[in-house]
């Protein structure tokens, strides 16, 4: 994607008869040479050309940017570094904006700034994917090539910081991925899951939680006694000398087909959990009157 430069900064940039002209601000002010023939027009007698490096290799952009830096630091100019480390790079509206706050400060005056036009702070193609169509979108591994550049390997070889900034890439394309999946599921044939085909009742405004769970539990009392009694047996079969015990605990759990809604007793909270499989986001989710 090439940036859009306001036209008073290209007249501006006319004016000054550099020795190599700058079409285009991306790749023309990488290497720093452009830039530094701009400050020696404003400051002869403090930037000398002869120290900078025509050049396009990692090295030639270190010692010209390092010299630019040295002298905004003398000056006391206030450019950003972050800026500056951003246009060596390459990286997309780096440049662009380098050029704007220079023309500002220089001239002191406000070229006019597209409104559209939006850039990230981290400078990435981000803003210009989401003004594409989704089948024109740049994929992860594309993503991640347009938005880390060969020479931040070169001058910053940390893993750790490299391996953090692809994973935030990557968890950026998964983000817009699902999106483009919610807005479009014709195309990729996306289906509801269970969860989201199943109808739930929600939480009346006039009940709390409990009570709710009681009410459900009183109309489904007869397969939540069934499942009590494939307990029982289960008990029985196991322990025999405790037969009598057991009945007689089991006989306070259910009294003629159901079961009383005491939260103490541990078969109670295990046939609810098994009978109602309602998220507890749901159940304290109250509906508006």
């Amino acid at each position: 994607m090439v940036a859009r430069t306001p036209r008073e900064i290209l007249r501006w940039l006319e004016s000054l008869y550099l020795t190599y002209p700058v079409v285009i601000p991306r790749w023309d002010l990488a290497n720093g040479f452009a830039y530094g023939e701009i400050l020696h027009v404003y400051f002869a007698k403090d930037i000398n050309m002869f120290s900078f490096i025509n050049g396009r290799s990692v090295n030639a952009r270190l010692l010209n940017w390092a010299l630019v830096k040295q002298f905004l630091a003398k000056k006391k100019l206030p450019i950003s570094l972050h800026l500056i480390d951003a246009t060596l790079h390459g990286k997309d509206g780096a440049a662009e904006e380098l050029l704007e706050q220079t023309y500002q400060l220089l001239t002191n005056k406000q070229a006019f700034i597209d409104p559209p036009y939006e850039r990230d702070e981290e400078f990435s193609d981000h803003p210009y994917q989401q003004n594409l169509q989704y089948f024109e979108q740049a994929n992860a591994s594309k993503a991640i090539k347009n938005n880390i550049k060969v020479t931040e390997f070169l001058t910053d070889p940390s893993y750790a910081y490299h391996t953090k900034k692809c994973q935030a890439i990557l968890d950026q394309a998964q983000a817009d991925r699902q999106k483009i999946r919610a807005a479009h599921p014709e195309r990729f044939r996306a289906k509801r899951t269970l969860a989201e085909r199943c109808f739930r009742e929600p939480l009346q405004a006039d009940l709390n939680p409990h009570d709710w769970y009681t009410k459900s539990f009183d109309s489904g009392s007869r397969s939540a006694v069934s499942l009590g009694n494939k307990n029982t047996k289960k008990i029985l079969s196991r322990h025999p000398s405790a037969d009598v015990s057991k009945n007689v605990s089991s006989s306070q759990y259910y009294d003629e087909g159901r079961i009383e809604a005491n939260e103490e007793n541990a078969l109670y909270k295990e046939i609810i959990l098994r009978q109602h499989s309602v998220p507890l986001g749901d159940l304290l989710q109250t509906i508006e009157t």
